[in-house]
This record gives structure tokens, sequence and C-alpha cells, in this order.
């Protein structure tokens, strides 16, 4: 099971100085008033990210559409639209929002990632990395390209290349969970049992609540011919999680095997 991950909103996102649809007549922005107070069109995107990370979803959207109902040339608008539809699974129209940003700003490295996430959730994994590539052309220290260019390959079965990616995302952010997590999952599959085990340890380190992640290392240390040390970490997990279906199979099967 993949981590479910957030693309939150860096401070550089909401610098708009750089931004071209940002020139319009005269010097006047575009405003609008809460609670008698007049907030300014940077204001007002950083009202609509402030909801996305507060996971407030559908103010979020009502914030992005706003701007772009008062003008529809804001790319940052449209990349942050693409972001809240993502969060509500509604992939068509959050392709739409990033292509819309990318027409407008093809520089806006973070529109490419939210479009090849968007792609690959919508089930095309191939056209994903066509968004992730443009993105670590422009910026090669972008940890969510790495990581979710990870993903796309591994669900096209490129799990060499999958793992660089993957690696790459982890010398850029060591601390994030969900990566050592994925690199866990994906040696897994490769039946490098030992590494994959090292990886899980790392992703329990950091967060040891997690129980999908006692799941596969167990999972691993039974292929790698540990049943005792497996049990222990899948009971881990449905200590965790009682009602997780797959440690419980799990667990049965090595209490049966280690009764023998």
């Amino acid at each position: 099971m993949m981590p479910a991950t957030t693309i939150t909103a860096p401070l550089e996102l909401l610098s708009l100085e750089r931004q071209p649809e940002r020139r319009r007549r005269g010097s006047q922005l575009p405003q609008r008033h809460h609670e008698g107070v007049a907030l300014s069109f940077e204001d007002w995107i950083r009202e609509g990210f402030r909801h996305f990370e507060g996971d407030r979803f559908e103010e979020a959207l009502t914030v992005f559409d706003g701007v772009i109902e008062a003008d529809a040339r804001i790319a940052i608008a449209w990349m942050g639209r693409g972001f809240v539809l993502n969060e509500l699974k509604r992939y068509d129209e959050a392709i739409d929002a990033f292509e819309q940003a990318l027409n407008l700003d093809k520089h806006l490295y973070y529109a490419w990632v939210g479009l090849g996430r968007a792609r690959e959730a919508n089930g095309s994994p191939e056209s994903a990395l066509y968004a992730y590539d443009p993105a670590l052309e422009l910026n090669t220290e972008i940890v969510w390209a790495w990581y979710y260019r990870g993903i796309s390959l591994m669900t096209l079965e490129q799990y060499e290349e999958a793992l660089e990616s993957l690696d790459q995302a982890l010398r850029l952010s060591p601390q994030w969970a969900s990566i050592w997590h994925c690199r866990g999952w994906l040696l897994g599959t490769m039946e490098r049992y030992e590494a994959a085990i090292a990886s899980f340890d790392q992703a329990l380190a950091l967060n040891p609540q997690d129980p999908w992640t006692w799941y596969y290392r167990g999972l691993s240390l039974a292929f790698a011919g540990e049943p005792q040390e497996a049990f222990e970490s899948v009971s881990q997990a449905l200590r965790i999680k009682p009602g997780l279906s797959r440690a419980q199979d799990l667990f049965e099967q090595l209490q049966c095997l280690l009764s023998h």
C-alpha cells in the first residue's frame, strides 16, 4: 500500500514577483473584502494555500476559483486549484487545471509535479513521466518530483530506474518516512529482502506508528527466512491497526508455522 502524501505549498510558490501574468494596466492588483478588510491578490492566494495545507479543500477550491474568476491569467491560481482537485480525487479536472497553469507559465515546476501526480492517479503512469521530467529539467532539487517519478516507474515495473529515483529523493529528504517505506516496498518486490528490511527500519525510526510499514517489514522478514522476527513485526502492525486484514492473514500463517 502506497502511503498518501500531500504536496504542501513552499514559500516560493507564494512569491508572484516573477510571474509575467502579474503585469497589468497600472499597478492595481485584484482585491476583495473580507470582514471589512481589503485583501490583495497575494493575500488571496496565500489564503487558498492556508486552507489547502489545513486540509480544508472545499474552502481552498472556493478561494482559487474566486481568483480565477477575477483574472483567469493567474497561473498560480490554476496550480492551486489543481492541487486541491488532486486531493479531492477529481483527477480529470486536476489535469485540466495544471495544463491551464502551464499554458500560462511553463516554468512553474510544481505544476508539472501536480500534473504528473494527477496523470498517475488517473491511470496513466507513462504520461506522468512526461510531466516529472520537465519539472526536474527546471529544478533537479524537487524531492516531490523524484518521489512521484519513482512511484510511476514502479507502476510501470521499471524497478531499477524507480530505485534510482527514490534514492535521489532520499538524498534530498532523508527524513521523509514515506520515501523509505516506498523504497522498502520496491526492494521487497525485487526480492532484495535484506535491503528492504533496512529501508523499513529507517521508515519506522521516523514514523513508528505506521502499521503498513510494520506489515511489509514482517512480510520481508518472512521471505528472508526469519519467521519469529516476522511474527513480532506483524504483531506490532496489528497492535496499531487491529483491523488490518493482510497483517491478520500473515499473523495466522506465521503463528501456524511457528507452532510446529
